[in-house]
């Protein structure tokens, strides 16, 4: 009965994984003088994961496929001071690209490396067609029992009908919001998952990605919380 639960669990924990939409942190290394850094090490890891990448010829890299959740982000290059950045978020696809790194070079009066904590930025580059709401906003958030209300806090450009608790983007009809849940479409009205189950949410209001199918309305991708969050956040209570 045993191997059986375990079998079960593993089954379900390993469809989780197939269904997970990834995201990604772009970013550029240059030195004190602005000259690019080819060849930096760039590692993001968190508590159960490291994926390690080398800057290009022009200092720029790329860390893909990653699930959703935060990252800490640790710069490497001989001669040069270590650089970290804690706190770096990464949500069901979107790419977040950090403001430019420059590395010191390696002195006995400085430490081993500079630390900062990420911030977001005041301006996304993706513009106003798509919001992101994190699992802090949540948990903060006054309407944060009732997903659909909770959306509509966000921005104008989403109501919500006070008798039906459907969701219209920019007036849309009804039934022309679509939600995917951990990569799974979700057909007609969305419930049933807590808020302090989510992890992210992103709600496009334009510009939706064309994976995302035909729609007159939104799209609103939801990310749930995966172990390692729920066991972070037991033991940081």
């Amino acid at each position: 009965m045993k191997q059986f639960v375990f079998i079960l669990a593993l089954f379900i924990g390993m469809s989780g994984a197939f269904a997970q939409q990834y995201g990604e942190i772009h970013g550029v290394i240059k030195d004190e003088s602005g000259m690019t850094l080819p060849g930096a090490t760039v590692i993001a890891s968190t508590d159960n994961s490291s994926h390690p990448v080398i800057t290009d010829l022009d200092g720029k890299f790329k860390i893909k496929p990653l699930a959703p959740g935060i990252y800490k982000i640790t710069v490497s290059f001989i001669g040069m001071q270590s650089f970290e950045i804690n706190g770096v978020p990464v949500y069901a696809d979107d790419v977040n690209v950090l403001s430019t790194i420059e590395l010191e070079a390696a002195r006995i009066d400085l430490p081993e490396a500079k630390v900062f904590t990420y911030t977001d930025p005041l301006i996304r580059k993706d513009g106003v067609s798509k919001a992101i709401i994190r699992a802090a906003d949540i948990k903060h958030n006054p309407a944060r029992r009732n997903i659909q209300g909770m959306i509509a806090t966000i921005t104008p450009q989403v109501t919500v009908n006070p008798a039906t608790q459907e969701l219209h983007f920019k007036g849309s009809r009804s039934g022309a919001v679509v939600y995917f849940v951990d990569g799974m479409k979700i057909n007609g009205q969305f419930s049933g998952l807590p808020t302090a189950g989510i992890g992210s949410m992103s709600v496009y209001t334009g510009g939706v990605p064309a994976k995302y199918g035909d729609t007159t309305g939104g799209v609103i991708v939801i990310e749930s919380k995966n172990y390692f969050d729920l066991y972070n956040e037991r033991i940081n209570q």
